[in-house]
């Protein structure tokens, strides 16, 4: 069963999943690893098990979908893969990786491959890039 974090704190989810803190929402809290890929970690503010959590569930997952329209809108990544794995931590969280045909490890899947070449730049590219996306879900909520 998936551990819910109930601290989502910047500093605890950084120490916990080895990422960086981009955003806060609602519904979730998203970090990037820091990689040359865009890959991103989606950490849910409540569990994802049981049919009492359907309501939220769907909310999740439509705002992941919205992230990912926008994305791919602003071309920072087109081809995408969504994963809820948990087989190295026990906390729930979703990936979600942005893949191109000339990533270092395409056609494989990533998680198949580590390490994967660093990147301090990439979070910070994707901070930048998704300010506009979540000042408007700020705006919404």
């Amino acid at each position: 069963m998936d551990i819910i974090l109930s601290d989502h704190t910047p500093q605890n989810l950084e120490t916990t999943f080895n990422s960086v803190f981009l955003y806060d929402h609602p519904l979730y809290s998203l970090l990037a690893k820091q990689t040359e890929m865009t890959w991103l970690l989606v950490i849910p503010k409540q569990s994802l098990e049981g049919s009492a959590q359907l309501e939220y569930v769907q909310n999740l997952y439509g705002e992941i979908y919205r992230l990912i329209g926008f994305i791919q809108d602003d071309d920072i990544g087109q081809h995408f893969n969504i994963a809820k794995i948990g087989n190295k931590l026990p906390y729930q969280h979703i990936h979600l990786i942005f893949r191109e045909n000339t990533d270092e490890v395409w056609p494989d899947a990533v998680w198949c491959h580590e390490p994967i070449t660093a990147s301090e730049e990439t979070p910070k590219m994707l901070k930048k890039a998704l300010a506009a996306f979540y000042s408007e879900r700020s705006l919404e909520m």
